[in-house]
């Protein structure tokens, strides 16, 4: 080696030991715990026996100047409790020997899975820091239901399906929640009656299925009402999943009403939270086989009613916040009476209307295939939202012989005002009668899904009387026609 690289490299060694020599080194002292907690009580949310919970977050602060050993975090529960933590990145029940840096933190984490079985359980527990004589205390509270497991058995290999069959000329039992893995099938000549305060909670892609000759009846007894409905949702039940959409919900969607099935009956429901919330596939008949009433559908990420080629009746029901459709229809029979439609979707942008109606589609080869609409009929309806054109009307080419049958009565509907975009006309009175357009509905709160009206809305006294006639009540089971004519949509007003 050269002289002069020699001297370098000396210089840098030199440079190097001066530097580590002059570095602090950190004392970690375990002769007191001054720490500092984001939260003395963590709260997990709601979950059922045997799944996990989401992870919650606890970050330990060290107030000190010195570093901090803290001899063991540790559950006071011990190894049978049903909460586990990772303590800056080791998992166990007991973590030994966590060092916190002078002025630094270490994040925790907390999940837990029940174990046991109970309606419903505050389970509690405590993390519990120790140094020498030294101890600390975090509490950790969580609600535990119980419920109803049903697993998949079987499974469709060309469709990637699993599911298993639902009791069959069964009455679901309500004393504690259902919750379904993969799709809930109803077989052929099978009726599962599901009574009011029943709650099912659907794993993410799972649903259920009514077959071919199957018939869902949902409080068939009107038993239920606004406040004491059947309820179909996810199985997430923290908080932050309240009015979270595509929860539930696979490839044949959330209630998927198979054609052949017969005398459904969906009444004094919530269905929330989904992919697309009813499929009506291939149900057409003259007279309707699928009745919905005084129901509430809202939060999908894609449609509220997808109806292909379907007969339904709804009466009294909201279909509301939809990433692309609250009513959808390819073909079919439908009649809809004191609906209420309300598309004020943010979660993405949304170029398509609340309620489109379509006669025909295009196959693979590009051929036009007509599916007609035989009836489409909107008595004292409100279909309104964010969109400037919230009615959607797509016909077939006139060659086709498509047939597009619709009408609107004393309906609010929300519609461009320029008629080339909007592509019909609303002054014909063979298919709008006695309609308003583009008058505010004035509705409660939309932020909470509250599509009741105020008292200066322009729905009040303006519905089809003989429709008040037919269906009496609102969606919560009030007299229409309250101090004059029947209002327009699912809810009638009240003074507050």
């Amino acid at each position: 080696m050269s002289r002069k690289k020699g001297l370098t490299f000396f210089i840098f060694l030199t440079v190097l030991f001066t530097f580590f020599s002059c570095r602090k080194e950190f004392v970690f002292s375990s002769l007191s715990l001054d720490l500092r907690f984001s939260a003395d009580t963590l709260y997990l949310d709601t979950v059922f026996t045997g799944l996990n919970s989401s992870t919650r977050i606890l970050k330990v602060f060290n107030n000190s100047d010195e570093g901090l050993l803290i001899e063991s975090v540790a559950l006071a529960r011990g190894d049978q409790s049903w909460f586990r933590l990772n303590v800056n990145g080791i998992s166990g029940r007991n973590v030994t020997g966590v060092e916190i840096g002078p002025r630094d933190s270490i994040y925790i984490f907390v999940e837990i899975t029940p174990l046991s079985s109970s309606t419903e359980l505050l389970y509690v527990d405590s993390i519990i820091f120790r140094s020498g004589t030294s101890v600390r205390y975090v509490h950790l509270v969580s609600l535990v239901n119980d419920a109803y497991f049903h697993f998949p058995n079987r499974y469709i290999p060309q469709f990637g399906l699993p599911y298993s069959l639902a009791p069959c000329n069964a009455t679901l039992p309500n004393d504690k929640p259902h919750v379904i893995y993969g799709y809930w099938v109803i077989d052929s000549l099978c009726t599962l009656t599901i009574e009011p305060g029943t709650r099912l909670h659907f794993h993410s892609g799972s649903g259920l299925w009514v077959f071919n000759g199957g018939t869902l009846l949902i409080d068939p007894q009107n038993a239920g009402s606004y406040e004491n409905p059947v309820i179909l949702q996810g199985d997430r039940l923290e908080p932050f999943y309240r009015d979270i959409p595509g929860q539930w919900g696979g490839p044949l969607g959330g209630v998927f009403l198979m054609g052949g099935s017969k005398n459904n009956l969906i009444q004094n429901a919530v269905i929330k939270n989904g992919t697309i919330g009813i499929v009506l596939d291939s149900l057409d008949a003259l007279a309707p086989n699928t009745l919905i009433r005084n129901t509430r559908i809202f939060n999908f990420s894609r449609v509220g009613i997808l109806g292909g080629f379907g007969s339904a009746e709804i009466q009294s029901s909201v279909v509301a916040n939809c990433g692309l459709y609250c009513f959808y229809a390819l073909g079919g029979r439908y009649r809809f009476t004191f609906t209420t439609f309300a598309n004020y979707w943010n979660q993405s942008s949304r170029g398509t209307p609340a309620v489109a109606l379509t006669n025909f589609f295009e196959d693979a080869n590009r051929t036009i295939q007509t599916r007609d609409v035989l009836k489409a009929e909107f008595s004292s309806c409100i279909i309104f939202g964010s969109n400037s054109q919230e009615v959607g009307i797509l016909k077939a080419p006139p060659s086709t012989g498509g047939i597009m049958n619709y009408f609107f009565r004393n309906s609010i509907l929300k519609v461009d005002n320029d008629t080339s975009r909007r592509g019909f006309d609303i002054n014909n009175p063979s298919f709008f009668q006695d309609c308003k357009f583009n008058l505010s509905p004035r509705f409660t709160d939309i932020p909470l899904n509250d599509y009741s009206i105020d008292s200066l809305s322009p729905a009040i006294d303006q519905a089809f009387f003989n429709d008040a006639i037919a269906i009496p009540l609102d969606i919560r089971n009030r007299f229409r026609s309250n101090g004059g004519l029947p209002d327009i949509g699912a809810y009638e007003y009240y003074q507050q």
